[in-house]
């Protein structure tokens, strides 16, 4: 449920470039949202963060809701990192492995393929419009001693650099740095390679938080000592008027930093850094960072975390921490490496009203393979380019279906361009299945405009990405289901997981299977389903946020399945079981039994 508490977002000098939706300076009106607790990770007790009670947090929503929750919890971030979309043109996937170990029928560990994590693919308008909304918002969440650094490459960065002048005043820009990772294979081709990318640091006021970066040369160099006097630069003298010089096997950090690229090659970094997300970024990027823009104890945040290496170091460094990302399995990366990391913090859904399928590309995969093929959109001589498939009613008449993305809002100017596209067809109604309305959009302002249309006299029927979901997500994919066994043991008892069943994963499994037959290298998995489990988790305090014993907690990394039984020091305790591909089902046990929770 939305509450009235909205906050707007101004620029900060007027006009904004690349002509933002069509209008002049707008006013950026972000509505507040109610967040949910989900997890509550306390590895150590129940005691203070970093020595504040303020704490840290993990939250699952897109950055505009987390900036106005973050507005209205009076929090404010003393440093910001963010590695946005670069509008690459390319999707960004993880790869489901299966959990070996005796279970599969080859010696190596097995892949049923990859999933979209997310998709960087944009035209540069929408791109440009998507982050200076995003841009403007975060700037009213950070302190007025704040800086931000916005990491992106040749794709975009120039052109978001323009925009980031008008955000913050081109008097507040402080660096271009460039990040050189020189580990990257060669490409070939008539460029020359293009390894590195671009961070953006803009300070909020002058007075700003940066320390100076000692970083050890090359080799040692003898050169004469300096001073400042009056502030003039000068030679230091002896008693005679010589120069007096000094050897010097340190330097400050310059704007070129020599990192390792952790998603490229990166053979020289420690393997358990790796998290197998496709965009992760080394922890001494980070480090350096907010080593030189922050003091301990101080808020950092980064709005698009990804595998979470930004609260992970902050951690580290005895800063506190706000993350968010959209996806569901960015979290749940972030949220077992900071566990593992021994951070507590509380993880948060905020909830829109828009219910994702783990992330907005699957969301919108999910909701196209619902959608009929083209066989009828050619009979009504339909764009297929435009279109997205139709639905057809008990008579057989045909409804064009268009998709309106979780990226952009149903506005009555993108009603008026599905009519203009359905222009002379047959069709009596089209079909728009859209994730987010503008404030003006109702379905009696939407009827309106199709009776006023000039170039349709269509009517228009509205679906939600919510109210599709819920008709069809069990009956696409099923839910996954386990079977257990309990046992008494002292004061608690032993459980098992008899067997664990993915109808989702059985499909992929399936296709994947049917792709390699060919070739003699079927996959097959022992009955238990064990293969199919990520992590296995236990809450024994049972309240309404998830609060995990990282004692008990199961997650051996993908060359090993789970254990499959635990003894739990408990008579009453809740089971969490996460898939490989990010699914997870809850189940609760009294002690002899166990069922599944609704979670939903």
């Amino acid at each position: 449920m939305t509450k009235l508490k909205p906050f707007t977002a101004r620029p900060a000098l007027g006009q904004a470039l690349l002509n933002y939706n069509g209008r002049v300076a707008p006013d950026i009106t972000v509505p507040l949202y109610k967040a949910e607790v989900v997890e509550r990770a306390r590895p150590n007790g129940q005691g203070k963060i970093n020595g504040d009670t303020a704490g840290n947090f993990l939250l699952q929503s897109d950055c505009l809701p987390v900036c106005a929750w973050m507005r209205a919890n009076n929090i404010a971030a003393d440093l910001v990192y963010i590695d946005p979309p670069f509008a690459s043109g390319a999707d960004y996937a993880k790869t489901l492995l299966l959990r070996n170990g005796g279970e599969l029928n080859q010696a190596s560990v097995a892949s049923l393929g990859e999933e979209v994590l997310y998709g960087d693919i944009w035209q540069k308008e929408d791109y440009l419009n998507w982050i200076y909304e995003r841009l403007l918002a975060i700037r009213e969440v950070m302190s007025e001693n704040a800086s931000i650094y916005v990491h992106l490459d040749w794709h975009v960065g120039h052109y978001v650099k323009v925009l980031l002048d008008e955000v913050f005043g081109e008097s507040n820009f402080r660096n271009e740095i460039v990040w050189h990772y020189a580990d990257k294979f060669a490409t070939g081709g008539k460029s020359f390679d293009k390894n590195h990318d671009c961070l953006y640091l803009y300070s909020k006021s002058d007075d700003y938080h940066l320390r100076p970066v000692i970083v050890p040369k090359g080799k040692t160099t003898r050169r004469a000592m300096r001073k400042k006097i009056d502030g003039k630069t000068v030679d230091i003298l002896d008693e005679h008027g010589n120069k007096i010089y000094g050897e010097y096997a340190e330097k400050k950090a310059d704007d070129v930093w020599q990192f390792d690229n952790i998603t490229e090659i990166g053979r020289s970094l420690s393997p358990k850094e790796r998290v197998g997300y496709p965009t992760q970024k080394p922890e001494a990027l980070l480090q350096r960072i907010i080593e030189a823009s922050s003091e301990e104890g101080m808020l950092v945040a980064d709005f698009f975390s990804g595998s979470g290496t930004t609260a992970k170091v902050a951690h580290d460094l005895g800063r506190r921490f706000v993350a968010c990302d959209i996806g569901l399995n960015g979290i749940q990366t972030s949220r077992d490496r900071l566990l593992k990391a021994g951070a507590r913090f509380d993880t948060l859904r905020i909830k829109t009203g828009l219910r994702l399928f783990r992330n907005p590309e699957q969301t919108e995969k999910m909701l196209l393979s619902l959608i009929p093929g083209w066989e009828s959109a050619e009979a009504a001589q339909l764009d297929a380019q435009f279109w997205d498939g139709g639905i057809a009613d008990s008579k057989g008449n045909y409804s064009p279906v268009k998709i309106i993305g979780v990226r952009d809002k149903l506005t009555m100017n993108t009603v008026g361009k599905v009519l203009s596209a359905a222009g002379e067809t047959e069709t009596k109604t089209v079909t728009i299945i859209y994730a987010n309305k503008a404030q003006n959009v109702s379905d009696e302002e939407v009827t309106k405009a199709a009776k006023n249309h000039r170039h349709s006299d269509h009517g228009v029927r509205l679906m939600s990405f919510d109210e599709l979901l819920d008709k069809k997500t069990d009956q696409l994919f099923g839910e996954d289901s386990a079977e257990f066994g309990v046992a008494k043991k002292g004061k608690g008892c032993r459980v098992t997981i008899r067997s664990f069943h993915s109808p989702y994963l059985k499909r992929k499994i399936g296709d994947h299977n049917a792709q390699l037959q060919a070739r003699g290298k079927k996959i097959t998995i022992a009955k238990a389903g064990l293969a199919l489990i990520e992590s296995v988790q236990f809450d024994l305090k049972g309240g309404d946020a998830w609060q995990s014993e990282p004692s008990l907690e199961d997650n051996p990394g993908p060359k090993k399945p789970v254990k499959g039984e635990y003894e739990v020091p408990a008579a009453s305790f809740r089971i969490k079981i996460r898939s490989i591909a990010g699914d997870e089902t809850t189940y609760a046990c009294d002690g002899k039994n166990v069922t599944q929770c609704d979670d939903r």
